[in-house]
């Protein structure tokens, strides 16, 4: 099982960075994570959630055996303390989504897309059809994320990388509903 975690990890971060292209914009996006104004998903996935993500990966993706298996005894004391810290910060992101209660794409200066990414007016369109379900699956993934936090804390090898596989069939499954739902 865990030897098939690296090639969906790797697919996963390819898909990742498609949705986070950096826009180089200012302006509303940087208030995201202002409590009172709009949550700007694109701007959270690409300033809070790709770096944590890939922080967890940086980790979790470099403990490989010659026989193709993960194992935590590689992780050290700082990768353990790192795995935590941006678990932390995929919680904090993932409580945040699951209860704004204005959810948009992206900021007005954050909307422009490559040929082949979804435009951020289609994402707009699966989120308005369905935002206490986006706000559901942000709370799965911040409490997934919270105990990652915690295995990592306990240095309980096993949870965590378990749990990173689950983080990324999270991930997996809310891009499939609210970023890529019109282009499967």
């Amino acid at each position: 099982m865990r030897l098939a975690i690296a090639p969906a990890l790797s697919i996963i971060a390819l898909s990742l960075a498609a949705c986070a292209t950096q826009s180089g914009a200012t302006g509303p996006e940087a208030d995201a994570t202002s409590p009172q104004g709009p949550l700007y998903v694109r701007h959270a996935m690409q300033a809070e959630v790709n770096p944590a993500i890939v922080g967890i990966w940086d980790v979790t993706n470099n403990i490989f055996t010659d026989a193709g298996e993960q194992d935590p005894s590689l992780i050290t004391d700082e990768q353990w303390a790192s795995l935590a810290e941006n678990a932390a910060k995929l919680a904090v992101s993932g409580e945040r989504m699951a209860t704004a209660s204005d959810i948009r794409a992206a900021a007005p200066g954050n909307m422009a897309t490559g040929e082949y990414e979804v435009p951020m007016a289609d994402v707009q369109g699966f989120i308005s059809a369905d935002p206490q379900g986006f706000r559901d699956m942000s709370a799965s993934f911040a409490a997934l994320a919270r105990n990652m936090e915690q295995a990592a804390l306990a240095k309980d090898g096993t949870t965590t990388l378990d749990l990173v596989a689950q983080m990324d069939g999270e991930c997996a499954a809310c891009h499939a509903q609210f970023w890529y739902a019109g282009t499967q």
